[in-house]
């Protein structure tokens, strides 16, 4: 009679299911998906690598301040290097670079 209007068959229901299933799982539709997942989780991971280097610096400059703040001698070597001054009977060998002879 109508041939034009055939029912879907069981096979082919599951498999546009099965089809747009996979579409919203990709991400690729706009949807969050298993893609979406997969980069935030990468993102994720390189920033709780930069976080413990960061509290890794933290804590060693921590350390350094708190030498600083308790040793004289810390503190004034740490002015020479800064302002590049000798302390009396220090003797500085320069290496660099520059016009020989």
């Amino acid at each position: 009679m109508r041939a034009a209007l055939r029912t879907p068959t069981p096979l082919k229901l599951w498999l546009g299911l099965f089809a747009l299933w996979a579409l919203f799982l990709s991400g690729l539709a706009g949807f969050p998906g298993v893609l979406q997942a997969a980069r935030l989780n990468g993102l994720l991971q390189a920033k709780h690598k930069q976080l413990s280097e960061l509290q890794s610096e933290i804590s060693r400059m921590q350390g350094e301040a708190a030498q600083l703040e308790k040793n004289r001698i810390v503190q004034l070597r740490e002015i020479r290097r800064v302002l590049g001054y000798a302390a009396p009977g220090e003797v500085i060998f320069d290496f660099s670079a520059g016009d020989a002879f």
